[in-house]
């Protein structure tokens, strides 16, 4: 009778060691995937911010990407659902049919009435979140017999230490003693906050516009986050941030007593054929300034104007892109172009009618920056931000405190158990292998 094989005791080891840390890393894989999954899209970081009579914005974040929508109630009406910022365009209410997955999320409702009591539902990936156990409260101011103030917007790039323009970063501005307001950075890695409807805490009345406003500005990107002090003379445009990066930018130009939002707003420019003097709150290019020289081939076009009104506009010198944008509620307007402008010298036209319903037209000038020329902004060495503000932007005082929506605490991902189970069989595998061998 043949003599049976036998697998060599030290490769009969080899072999169930390889065969214990495959199945440990397969089961810790999954049990990782699974609580990951089932935890990470539940929005934390809550914040009500852009509250006035007619509207509010609610922004979150997510551990992983989730779609985002809000159910919103209001007394003797009826549930609406609202979408991201995002999946129906900006100053747009039509739903473009389809959800995108965001780590950031921003929904802004749009159809609120003055001094009413609404109850907010978050869904994220389809599944219902309150605040402990109950639908988070927001109630609208009063509306106020003045149009706003003279503040212009604040508006800035946001880029990754890697140089990438952080699209999608949220964005939250406070000026001293106001309400919270909050924006998206675009594909472009720009943001724009208007400041003229901005109230003071309570909401009871408009910011009184000052020489010197201090804002605190807040980014969240991709688990990371960016802190600055600014004021109303260093906001337009506030210098470059880099995400994770601490700022202050106040006295950057406290010997000018001006910036390039108030220089461009200032100067005569050419309204069909004539010559007229620019007013605060009339109609405006706000973005890019004359002259400027961007970064970008996609740069964001932005102004001011009567809100619903419809903006015309004419992009580029050689090649010339047409489009049209809405003047929002907030009085600004807004424009990407859908392809790339060449490097070079541009322009941009952009045409409406005032309120007699004439037609008025303004054109600046720019640069694109080739490829390698860009230059980005770095954060300087001795910037440093005291106070330091809280990690978590602060709701207004007319909603409800935010409570991040944790539920149950967050287990570790994975467990110890089931290896420490797998290693003691395998162990006893291998004695029972030399107690055989030695028998």
């Amino acid at each position: 009778m043949p003599t049976p094989k036998k697998i060599p005791t030290l490769l009969g080891i080899l072999l169930v060691i390889i065969l214990v840390a495959l199945i440990s890393v397969m089961f810790e894989n999954i049990v990782r995937q699974n609580a990951k999954a089932s935890l990470s899209v539940e929005p934390t970081s809550v914040a009500v911010t852009n509250v006035t009579d007619t509207m509010f914005t609610v922004a979150w974040i997510t551990e992983s990407p989730a779609t985002g929508v809000l159910t919103v109630t209001g007394a003797s009406e009826k549930k609406k659902t609202v979408f991201d910022d995002r999946d129906i365009g900006y100053h747009s209410s039509m739903y473009t049919g389809k959800l995108g997955k965001y780590i950031t999320h921003s929904i802004t409702f749009r159809y609120a009435n003055p001094g009413m009591n609404y109850e907010v539902v978050i869904l994220s990936n389809g599944k219902p979140y309150t605040s402990q156990g109950v639908p988070y409260r927001i109630r609208t101011p009063e509306t106020l017999a003045s149009p706003g103030n003279s503040l212009e917007p604040a508006f800035g790039t946001v880029v990754t230490s890697e140089g990438q323009y952080a699209q999608g970063a949220l964005v939250y501005l406070t000026l001293e003693n106001s309400q919270m307001l909050s924006t998206l950075v675009q594909s472009s890695g720009t943001w724009l906050i208007p400041l003229n409807l901005a109230r003071i805490k309570d909401l009871s009345v408009y910011v009184t516009p000052e020489e010197r406003i201090t804002e605190t500005i807040f980014v969240r990107y991709e688990g990371e986050q960016t802190t600055a002090l600014s004021d109303t003379l260093n906001d337009a445009p506030v210098p470059t941030m880099v995400i994770g990066k601490t700022y202050d930018f106040r006295k950057t130009q406290a010997g000018t007593g001006t910036n390039d939002l108030a220089s461009s707003v200032s100067h005569a420019s050419s309204v069909l054929g004539q010559t007229t003097q620019r007013q605060n709150g009339a109609f405006d290019i706000i973005r890019p300034a004359q002259g400027a020289s961007l970064a970008t081939y996609t740069p964001l076009i932005a102004g001011s104007g009567i809100p619903g009104k419809t903006v015309t506009l004419t992009i580029g010198i050689t090649s010339p892109i047409g489009g049209t944008a809405i003047v929002g509620s907030d009085g600004i307007w807004r424009y990407t172009p859908p392809k790339p402008l060449a490097p070079g010298k541009q322009s941009v036209t952009a045409t409406t009618t005032d309120e007699k319903g004439k037609p008025v037209a303004f054109t600046h000038t720019f640069e694109i920056l080739k490829s390698g020329t860009q230059v980005l902004g770095e954060a300087t060495p001795s910037a440093t931000l005291e106070p330091t503000p809280t990690s978590e932007p602060a709701s207004p005082s007319a909603t409800s405190t935010p409570v991040d929506l944790a539920g149950e605490p967050v287990p570790t991902s994975g467990t110890t158990l089931p290896t420490l189970i797998l290693f003691l069989l395998g162990a006893g595998l291998l004695t029972g292998g030399f107690v055989v061998k030695i028998l």
